[in-house]
């Protein structure tokens, strides 16, 4: 109840202290606009509506720094979210890109294996050593080249 007499009072004392406002004109033919007319010269008061605030203004206007903190922090959490998905993209990239480099070393490793002309040795699916024959070795080869390749871009 007190919270509402102090601002209810305060709008009753500025509308005592209005006084007017009033328009003359002087010797010369200009128009003055004044608070207290001039004694002399003929003045004409102006009745000057102004709007008294509503309450509903005055309520927006303590709900809009809410509302503007919580713009702020739905705006801070979607930053932090995006943040946090390019964090997750930049680590993803940096894991393809270690695995790429992996696979380019074996792909030369394999083809520099292949080029010694030492015998080149696979295991068939019993687990027994099979030795590769000149054919064999070079559709080895030329496998081994194509992974150079397609790894080493």
């Amino acid at each position: 109840m007190k919270k509402l007499l102090l601002p209810l009072l305060l709008s009753l004392m500025v509308g005592s202290a209005y006084g007017g406002v009033y328009k003359w004109v002087d010797s010369k033919g200009e128009v003055h606009y004044g608070d207290q007319p001039p004694p002399s010269n003929k003045t004409q008061k102006l009745n000057i509506d102004t709007p008294a605030p509503s309450a509903s203004s005055a309520a927006d206007t303590k709900a809009s720094p809410a509302k503007t903190m919580n713009d702020k922090e739905v705006d801070f959490r979607k930053r932090r979210v995006e943040a946090a998905e390019a964090q997750k993209k930049q680590d993803q990239a940096a894991i393809e890109s270690k695995q790429k480099q992996e696979n380019c070393n074996n792909a030369r490793g394999n083809v520099r294996s292949l080029q010694e002309g030492g015998r080149v040795v696979k295991f068939d699916d019993k687990g027994e050593r099979v030795y590769l024959d000149d054919a064999a070795r070079q559709k080895s080869l030329e496998n081994a080249k194509k992974a150079v390749e397609d790894w080493c871009k």
